[in-house]
């Protein structure tokens, strides 16, 4: 199946915080990526297709905590397809615009400091 996203996105660990916390589900996610449109979090245990969720997180740089409103919209089990994360796709549903420009400024930076020094590229764009 192709790659539907279009948005690009940074390969990027930060934690994650559910917006009510469940004695259920872990206190933290880790994220893998994330878009201007949302992030896919690292987790052994998702949550099933179409929950909404609240989360809360902090880009490096920036004590602020962005506030999203997400949906879950695919699930990877652990050992499903080649040798990836298990975790669950987020699309953000309610997100501020100023989280959102903060999101999108947070990828460019990560782009112009990856590519002046020659590394690896971190940013994706969905085809």
């Amino acid at each position: 199946m192709a790659d539907r996203r279009g948005d690009l996105r940074a390969l990027v660990r930060l934690e994650v915080e559910p917006g009510r916390p469940s004695l259920k589900r872990p206190p933290l996610y880790v994220t893998h990526n994330i878009s201007i449109s949302g992030m896919f979090l690292i987790t052994s245990d998702p949550l099933p297709e179409k929950t909404k969720l609240k989360l809360r997180f902090e880009l490096p740089g920036n004590s602020h905590k962005v506030e999203v409103v997400g949906e879950v919209v695919w699930c990877r089990e652990q050992g499903e397809g080649p040798p990836t994360f298990p975790g669950m796709g987020i699309r953000f549903l309610g997100i501020k615009d100023n989280d959102r420009a903060g999101i999108e400024r947070f990828i460019s930076e990560v782009l112009a400091a990856e590519k002046p020094a020659g590394k690896k590229q971190r940013i994706l764009k969905g085809g």
